[in-house]
């Protein structure tokens, strides 16, 4: 960006202006002294020594002019040059009073230039030459002030000349820094609006007035403001694309995450329908297992009737066996009576023999009755070991019953406990499965929410670009030049970093 020229005095061209008009004031004023000089021609002055009186005075200005425009010698000679025609129309018409006007409409045009020194200057030569002309004129010299010479009206002359000054210069300054204000305001606004830009580097401009000092540092303010806000501007355009670039991932990440939630929902659903079912079967598990126990119970109930049936068995056996003592007993005496009598039959001869033939078949008998005992002893002692042997079998199958029956009803007891920890199980898959169901329909609005979100970043990046399209039409200079527009910090990275992996 190139930069603006200085800016000049704004009072120059009014100062050459000025130049200007006292050379036209200034030619009016020798023109006018003609006549006045052939009018009121004095005794003892030629018409052509006061012509040249005429364009010796007139010189200074006319020099001033041409070699001095806009410059304070240039104003200061125009001002000498008035100044003294309207002396020279004082001395020519002998001190006249309406000629004296002549010093109030010059200090007025002098007022053309806003600046207080050449209309000071114009009042100092006037007053030098009333006092001096006054006092010379009193003194016989043949030079006029006024008609005669009055000291005290010199004196009220020049104080309506100090008055007219005074508010002359205070005009002439308080005008000067009015057109010093409009002219570095203008200067000022002329420099912001260069073509399609809004230029706010002013800093090369001068400003010298409390309103265009009040203005440039308004504007200064502006630039570091629109320079704040383009880099904000930056920053919240690359944010916005780097929150939408994030916002996708984290959208696409959500959605992957809503599809597992899905699928660990219809697991967990199996799993609750397999929980449940196993519940079932343990319950159903637990009913058998309390009727095994139950038949196990009256098992074990009938072995003890058999134990004590058998018991009774074996002692019906030792009674049967001591009743076949009692026979064997009985048949060893027949026996023996059987024998004694065939002893006495063989004593008494013939007649004993039928006698000794009963007596044989008794003893016969008898052997044999003691031979069947003695048998059937030896059965029942048989059945009474094998009862006894069946009793302490039936004992132990009744021990073992017992057994059974406690373990089947420890198996009962732990089953029931599965049954009421599958209960609570399928209690709480049920609960996680319904807190499961609330994250899937949480984890869905995510994903709207997600996707809202990354519209409203990208709408805000779009405004953000808008917005710096905007502000790009405001030209920084220096400022602009040594902070360019750059990208912000990247913030999707740390974003990503920090988001889950799907």
């Amino acid at each position: 960006m190139t930069t603006a020229p200085a800016l000049h005095d704004p009072l120059l061209p009014i100062y050459r202006r000025g130049d200007l008009a006292m050379l036209i004031a200034l030619a009016l004023y020798a023109a006018a002294s003609v006549p006045i000089l052939l009018l009121m021609q004095r005794p003892g002055l030629s018409l052509g020594a006061e012509l040249a009186w005429l364009v010796g005075l007139s010189l200074p200005g006319v020099i001033g002019f041409a070699a001095l425009r806009g410059t304070l010698a240039g104003r200061l000679l125009l001002a000498t040059s008035l100044s003294t025609l309207v002396m020279l129309h004082i001395q020519v018409s002998a001190g006249m009073i309406e000629f004296h006007f002549g010093v109030f409409v010059t200090l007025a045009l002098l007022m053309t230039y806003l600046d207080w020194r050449p209309v000071v200057w114009s009042a100092a030569l006037f007053a030098v030459h009333h006092v001096a002309f006054d006092r010379l004129q009193a003194a016989g010299w043949g030079l006029y002030c006024l008609s005669e010479p009055n000291f005290p009206v010199i004196l009220l002359h020049a104080a309506y000349v100090i008055v007219q000054t005074g508010f002359e210069v205070v005009l002439i300054l308080w005008l000067a820094r009015q057109v010093r204000d409009n002219a570095e305001v203008a200067a000022l606004a002329d420099s912001l609006a260069r073509g399609e830009h809004v230029v706010l580097d002013v800093a090369h401009l001068r400003a010298t007035t409390p309103l265009a000092q009040r203005l440039k540092d308004v504007i200064g303010r502006i630039a570091g403001a629109v320079s704040g806000i383009r880099s904000a501007v930056q920053q919240i355009e690359n944010a916005a694309g780097e929150i939408a670039g994030g916002t996708q991932d984290l959208s696409r990440r959500t959605e992957g995450a809503a599809a597992s939630l899905q699928q660990t929902a219809a697991s967990l659903q199996h799993l609750t329908d397999t929980v449940q079912h196993s519940a079932n079967a343990a319950r159903t598990a637990n009913e058998l297992a309390a009727q095994a126990a139950d038949t196990t119970r009256r098992g074990g109930e009938t072995v003890a009737q058999v134990v004590s049936t058998m018991g009774e068995i074996q002692a019906s056996s030792q009674k049967i066996a001591d009743i076949i003592g009692v026979i064997d007993g009985i048949a060893f005496q027949t026996n023996i009576l059987a024998l004694n009598a065939a002893v006495e039959a063989a004593r008494a001869g013939e007649a004993g023999r039928g006698f000794a033939v009963v007596a044989g078949e008794v003893r016969a008998l008898a052997q044999r009755s003691a031979q069947a005992a003695r048998e059937i002893k030896t059965l029942i002692e048989t059945s009474v070991a094998k009862v006894q042997a069946g009793s302490a079998q039936v004992q132990q199958a009744g021990q073992t019953m017992d057994d059974i029956v406690q373990a089947i009803q420890r198996v009962a007891d732990t089953i029931g406990e599965i049954t009421h920890t599958a209960r609570e199980q399928s209690e709480g898959i049920g609960q996680v499965n319904a807190a499961m169901g609330q994250l899937d329909q949480s984890t869905q609005q995510n994903a709207a929410l997600v996707e809202q979100s990354a519209a409203a970043a990208e709408a805000l990046r779009e405004q953000a670009q808008r917005l710096l399209q905007a502000v790009s039409v405001f030209q920084l200079g220096a400022a602009e030049a040594a902070a360019p527009m750059t990208r912000g910090p990247a913030l999707g990275a740390p974003m990503r970093a920090q988001l889950p992996a799907r």
